[in-house]
């Protein structure tokens, strides 16, 4: 007797915010079966979740994040924005396929993710007054190596990663640099250089600055940077503070870990 073996559904899950159609979920569901099924047994936990942005001068003012695990590589991540969500989702998934596919032939995502895409989400103006830190996050950075970080933050698809840097110790962060393309890696104090093993990596001849929260968002409204990565007075740790796309700010802080 042959027995057949069904392999089970793919895990996929879809969650909407703001104000878009049901068919737009419906559709970024099949869509990422789709993607599931191609990519084979070794994918799974497929999510995409739609974002609609309120304010009225944004001209992609959907957000599309798509997110899988792969079997022995790990979760890769995409996010880009459109003009409605049905073209978010097909953008999204499109460069999630692209991506996967690299990281299974190659082992990496490649250099070309370094680059900032046109359909990155756009940030939604906000006044000065009106911005608050309404995200909190405190984290166990990873002890990594640079380059190590700045593949993880690639695949995940972020602006900026804070890790611990093992050739120091100390609190760090790589980022995607400004429009000329690159990488760059600040260390929370030394400016020891150690170069780097691979990817096009520039290392700051300069430490982060020591912020306060209120310093540290004065500065960020004044750079219009994504993010400003510093180290606090109190215990001279490492910080992120970071723009949201709905205009508000984020703090990331590294977990201080008991003696």
């Amino acid at each position: 007797m042959t027995r057949l073996h069904h392999r089970p559904a793919p895990d996929v899950r879809v969650e909407i915010r703001g104000e878009l159609p049901r068919a737009d979920a419906e559709y970024a569901r099949a869509r990422a079966l789709e993607l599931s099924t191609a990519l084979g047994p070794g994918a799974h936990a497929a999510r995409v979740r739609l974002t609609r942005l309120r304010h009225r001068s944004l001209t992609r003012p959907v957000v599309a994040q798509a997110a899988i695990e792969l079997a022995g590589t790990g979760p890769v991540r995409v996010q880009l924005a459109a003009a409605a969500g049905v073209e978010a989702v097909d953008l999204a998934l499109g460069t999630l396929a692209g991506r996967a596919a690299r990281l299974r032939e190659q082992g990496d995502i490649g250099l070309a993710a370094v680059y900032e895409s046109a359909y990155r989400p756009q940030y939604a103006p906000r006044p000065l007054a009106e911005r608050q830190i309404v995200r909190r996050k405190s984290v166990t950075p990873d002890r990594c190596t640079p380059d190590e970080a700045a593949r993880a933050m690639l695949a995940l698809d972020h602006r900026f990663h804070l890790f611990t840097d093992a050739l120091t110790g100390q609190d760090s962060v790589v980022h995607r640099g400004a429009a000329t393309g690159g990488l760059r890696l600040v260390r929370a104090h030394s400016t020891a250089r150690f170069g780097s093993a691979g990817l096009p990596l520039t290392e700051s001849l300069h430490p982060a600055p020591r912020l306060d929260p209120a310093e540290a968002a004065r500065r960020l409204w004044l750079t219009c940077w994504p993010f400003v990565f510093h180290t606090d007075p109190g215990d001279a740790r490492g910080r992120v503070l970071y723009r949201r796309y709905d205009g508000h700010y984020g703090l990331i802080t590294p977990v201080v870990e008991a003696r």
